[in-house]
């Protein structure tokens, strides 16, 4: 028991911080609310959500890198850390609503979120047309 004595009131202590107040996200007078400002944690999170969702143009990219790197994997680097390095054009990035793609903080997320996918298939795309390649010597090797 005194053992768990110390981790019990630490516990309990940290229960009030995670209180939310209603008027968090809002300025209220008197009972009376004039505005709500919304927080960015939705704008990140829905621009995240939304290039996971829409976000499908980096094919020509990732297709490029694969096939470069099934021909020669060595090359195929050149074209993997090229695509990997610069972000989406604009006009790749099929975002679903323009009003929100101007918001900063929407367009931030939805852009990092976009980048971070392109990279992913890139590199896998690099992956495995090395992986190929070396499954092609290791068979011709031992056979």
């Amino acid at each position: 028991m005194k053992v768990f004595l110390p981790y019990i009131i630490f516990t309990l202590s940290i229960i009030p911080c995670f209180a939310q107040i209603p008027a968090d996200s809002a300025i209220i007078i008197h009972g009376q609310q004039l505005y709500s400002t919304p927080k960015s944690e939705n704008l990140n999170i829905k621009g995240q959500i939304d290039a996971a969702r829409h976000y499908k143009r980096y094919k020509g990219a990732a297709a490029g890198t694969l096939i470069t790197s099934l021909l020669f994997p060595i090359i195929g680097l050149i074209p993997a850390i090229a695509c990997s390095a610069t972000s989406p054009k604009l006009e790749n990035l099929g975002y679903p609503d323009e009003q929100l793609f101007r918001q900063p903080e929407y367009y931030k997320a939805y852009t990092k979120k976009a980048k971070k996918i392109k990279q992913r298939k890139v590199w896998s795309n690099w992956g495995i047309g090395l992986g190929v390649n070396l499954l092609l010597i290791l068979v011709f090797t031992t056979g």
